[in-house]
């Protein structure tokens, strides 16, 4: 329905948020720390006591526009040896 992007610009957060509205809980905010593709200033201390960090917005680790001292948080989780990774030309 959205094939045009009438509906919705980008991405499969708002149908997500239509289905599941009104069945979802908050979290407390240091449970989960977005931010680390446009973000700076979020501190290690932050990111190693949250959950699950968040690499959203433009500068997600695996490009060469990535911030480098969030880019160790993904690579450590990277296996430079499968025949995919490399054809996908990441750098180490």
């Amino acid at each position: 329905m959205n094939e045009n992007r009438t509906l919705w610009k980008l991405g499969t957060l708002p149908p997500g948020l239509i289905t599941f509205y009104s069945t979802t809980k908050p979290l407390e905010k240091s449970w989960h720390v977005l931010g680390l593709g446009y973000n700076p200033s979020i501190s290690m201390e932050e990111i190693h006591d949250a959950a699950v960090v968040h690499f959203n917005a433009n500068m997600k680790p695996w490009l060469d526009i990535g911030m480098n001292q969030f880019r160790p948080l993904w690579t450590k989780y990277v296996d430079y040896d499968m025949e995919f990774v490399q054809a996908c030309n990441f750098g180490q």
